[in-house]
């Protein structure tokens, strides 16, 4: 027969044991519920810009209006072509011709325009390109639009990066609230738009990183991540 002793000992281990499993039990299914948001963002050199721009031509009547622009685009296709730009990536839109006064009250003869455009691995040189195509009569050049070779593989770094930054955040906080397990059980994600500058400077590590100078065309993709966390 059990002593009072052994008895009493016996007992008080299924009841200290008993607590543990209720702690335990309160411990799991009690996680503390955090949200991060993390930031990530890369930059690559563009590999083509595209402008386009828009020629005019005024006179007494549409049959000249019309002949003066394309000897326009003649004299603008040569010159390009001139200036290591392959006719193949050299586009034009057909001529339209209206009364001068439907462009601008009270003005007579006609107005002949047509649109034309560019693409171009001169990164390097859009400005001079630009000016030489007013100096030779275009009436607008636009903005140039950069592009690089894969977009999905700028925004699937970018991701990668978001993440990273979460997570790195996520381990702050679980380190200063006593937490040593977390598990993520949500991610969302927001994409901007990429972006192109023509005249950047390499301001950050990773264009530094990427051997980009000041001169080159980048594009920067940008994503922003929010990360739950349980933790425990």
């Amino acid at each position: 027969m059990e002593s009072a002793t052994t008895s009493w000992k016996k007992y008080l281990g299924y009841g200290i044991s008993a607590i543990v499993l209720i702690f335990v039990y309160s411990w799991i299914m009690s996680p503390m519920l955090v949200s991060v948001t993390g930031v990530g963002e890369i930059s690559a050199k563009a590999e083509t810009a595209t402008l386009t721009f828009t020629l005019s031509s005024n006179a007494e009547n549409p049959q000249v209006a019309t002949s003066t622009i394309k000897t326009n685009v003649s004299k603008i296709k040569e010159t390009l072509k001139t200036s290591g730009i392959p006719e193949s990536d050299i586009f034009e839109s057909q001529a339209s011709v209206l009364p001068a006064s439907a462009v601008v009250a009270g003005a007579t003869g006609f107005q002949a325009t047509t649109s034309m455009g560019i693409k171009t691995t001169q990164i390097n040189n859009l400005d001079g390109i630009t000016n030489n195509l007013y100096a030779l009569g275009a009436v607008v050049v636009t903005q140039p639009v950069l592009s690089v070779g894969s977009i999905d593989t700028l925004e699937k770094q970018a991701y990668d990066l978001a993440l990273k930054d979460a997570n790195k955040k996520s381990w702050g906080i679980a380190l200063s609230n006593w937490k040593i397990i977390k598990k993520i059980v949500l991610i969302e994600q927001s994409t901007t738009q990429p972006t192109s500058t023509v005249t950047s400077k390499a301001g950050t590590i990773d264009q530094v990183e990427k051997n980009l100078t000041p001169d080159d065309g980048l594009i920067k993709i940008s994503k922003v991540v929010s990360v739950s966390y349980k933790m425990w």
